[in-house]
């Protein structure tokens, strides 16, 4: 009988040790593949703003003093040598807009102004100055090593807005 007992306790000691041991090789493994993802992430970004050459998905509205509004349809802003065409929805106040409220933040505009730099934690700003048929806009883009942004607009003839998204080249 406690022969039994023993043996049976033996093999549950074994049974969980190898359980333990395989699931810290998976943690491992897994620890392995988000590094290895993070460092193609890390490329990708350097690649695109390199070249000049990218896009942010936006999924998230963050208009002056009121709460964020997740975003239904696919916004964008693309960059494109001294191009962008920002596909953005407005949800703010106008000051001086055309009859009908005018295309807002939709427009394919010059930027005049492109400065990039990196913060010691290694996120890259872009501050941006660009100029459609209706107004000046300041694009400032916080972009993070695992490719989310925040992209802050500042229309001279409209309120200020923030949006969220996701970095990716085109």
């Amino acid at each position: 009988m406690y022969q039994s007992y023993m043996i049976i306790r033996l093999t549950l000691v074994c049974m969980l040790s190898v359980l333990l041991w395989s699931s810290c090789a998976s943690s491992e493994a897994s620890r392995q593949e988000k590094a290895v993802m993070r460092a193609l992430t890390q490329k990708r970004i350097s690649e695109g703003l390199s070249s000049r050459h990218y896009v942010i998905d936006v999924d998230r509205a963050h208009p002056d003093g009121r709460s964020p509004i997740h975003l239904t349809s696919p916004y964008s802003v693309t960059i494109s040598n001294d191009t962008i065409v920002s596909y953005l929805p407005f949800f703010g106040r106008a000051y001086d807009v055309p009859y009908g409220g005018g295309t807002g933040l939709n427009f394919t505009g010059r930027i005049l102004q492109y400065e990039e730099s990196i913060t010691r934690k290694g996120c890259h700003l872009i501050m941006m100055e660009v100029h459609s048929e209706e107004d000046t806009y300041q694009y400032a883009i916080d972009l993070y090593n695992d490719g989310t942004a925040i992209i802050n607009v500042h229309p001279r003839r409209r309120s200020h807005i923030a949006f969220t998204g996701n970095f990716h080249i085109e």
